[in-house]
């Protein structure tokens, strides 16, 4: 039976033990977790996914949708459950050190930060289209950025555990939701969209299948993969769980959710108004609508910039104080280190909100080169590695140490391709694992292709604003 790896049995294996101090982060219940999971990955994509279904087609993009699902959810089994073979894991950088060494976890590991620290300023961003909505523009944009980046650093920092800022996701689970289904309802019930002609015959332009470039294509699987990028975090959720043994539970219970939720409200939404579609989704039905929307959805906004801060501070937090006492003890230590790392945080995500003049366009291109590391590639990788070492759970009083720490990349994956002479079950791994990678390097090299041709035509169209803007951006 696998317990715990909170509990003492891996005394120089595990992350987190209740004996070292005073700080309890095992404390997520696997109905915690799977809000987590769904807060990590509902907010800022499931707003622009509905524009997806235009440039791919209804039934492509639902399709396209649907694998993309199935790949992330593997990608999140993975990472979520790796834990149990190596509970030293903290995120998908030591990941990367398992499977490639010391090197790629430096490397993955920084590019890792900087993807959350960068989401959490786009959760920052898209708080600050809803409080201009809300006060007509009342203030500054950055003014409103700047008041999200408070919240994020006092609330993330207040919360050392995600047990905490679990709580805090059930509140913006809801709130979003309730608000992207008020808007989707809201489009049913009007006799056309309101951003269609007042008067006279409208073409909704609904397409069954696509009519669109190689690079808008391209462009909208990008935009479909961030709304299903978060299974990189599921290493985080997984290790501060009081039970990890059921996160393949919280992940169902979660990524069902977003899925099903994500196709029927896009569905409605597109087969309502089509071309009429606002991105972010909740401007679809109206100014008055837009408000309702935006006011029910800021706390769930809020909590996004929070949970993604909370989860890139506590990266680098792990990173400095692995191994040491003042990593669950009440030291200044501690303190100075967990409150540094939000700070840094909060204020790169803040100044590069501010700094990059498309940064919307900039996400997608970080979305586009990163994202597919963390649902595809390197979990990819890690079924291969799997299947060559096949190792084994950690059990109850014993240390769990991979003996053969030591092996070369080429080796364990020459490993991994001979396993089809063990049966049909080792074959369709390997053949999933090699249909991951490869997607994932297709979705990096035309995504990022993609959003280089939006940003020059931005460029080209002046639309590209200045450094710390104050423009409205409702």
């Amino acid at each position: 039976m696998f317990v715990s790896p909170c509990s003492t049995v891996y005394s120089g294996d595990d992350l987190f033990n209740q004996e070292r101090g005073d700080v309890d982060f095992c404390g997520v219940s696997w109905q915690g977790a799977a809000v987590l999971i769904t807060k990590l990955q509902i907010g800022l994509g499931a707003l622009s996914l509905p524009s997806t279904f235009h440039v791919l087609g209804f039934f492509p993009g639902i399709l396209c949708f649907i694998v993309l699902a199935l790949i992330t959810t593997v990608a999140g089994y993975m990472c979520g459950n790796a834990r149990q073979y190596y509970p030293h894991m903290h995120s998908i950088g030591d990941a990367a050190e398992l499977l490639f060494g010391k090197g790629a976890r430096e490397l993955i590991g920084t590019i890792y930060y900087l993807y959350l620290a960068l989401v959490a300023g786009a959760g920052m961003l898209t708080t600050s289209v809803a409080l201009n909505t809300l006060s007509d523009h009342g203030a500054c944009s950055m003014i409103f950025v700047a008041v999200t980046c408070a919240s994020a650093l006092v609330l993330g920092t207040g919360f050392r555990s995600l047990e905490k800022v679990s709580w805090l996701s059930w509140i913006g689970v809801a709130g979003i939701v309730v608000a992207i289904w008020i808007t989707a309802i809201a489009c049913l019930t009007q006799s056309r969209p309101a951003a269609a002609p007042s008067t006279g015959p409208i073409n909704l332009d609904i397409r069954v299948f696509p009519n669109a470039r190689f690079s808008e294509a391209m462009a909208a699987v990008s935009s479909q993969l961030f709304t299903l990028g978060a299974s990189g975090t599921f290493f985080s959720v997984s290790a501060e769980m009081k039970r990890p043994e059921l996160f393949t539970r919280s992940l169902i219970c979660g990524q069902s959710f977003i899925v099903i939720t994500n196709i029927a409200i896009s569905s409605i939404m597109y087969g309502k108004i089509g071309q009429y579609l606002a991105s972010p989704a909740l401007g679809s039905a109206g100014s008055l609508i837009k408000k309702i929307s935006y006011g029910i959805a800021l706390p769930g906004l809020v909590v996004t910039a929070v949970l993604w801060s909370h989860v890139a501070a506590k990266y680098w937090f792990v990173r400095i104080l692995r191994g040491t006492p003042h990593l669950q003890s009440n030291t200044v230590v501690h303190w100075s280190v967990w409150t540094g790392s939000m700070f840094v945080t909060v204020i790169f995500a803040f100044v590069i909100v501010g700094v990059v003049p498309f940064f919307d366009n900039f996400l997608s291109l970080v979305g586009a080169l990163v994202n597919p590391f963390f649902t595809n590639i390197l979990p990819g990788f890690m079924l291969l590695y799997f299947l060559a070492k096949r190792p084994t759970r950690a059990v109850e009083g014993v240390q769990h140490l991979d003996t053969e720490c030591s092996i070369s990349v080429k080796t364990w994956l020459l490993e991994a391709f001979k396993a089809y002479r063990n049966g049909w079950k080792e074959v369709m791994v390997l053949i999933l694992a090699c249909f991951m990678i490869l997607t994932g390097a297709l979705i990096i090299v035309g995504g990022t292709y993609a959003t280089v041709l939006v940003i020059q035509t931005s460029y080209d169209e002046g639309r590209v604003s200045g450094v710390f803007s104050c423009a409205d951006s409702s």
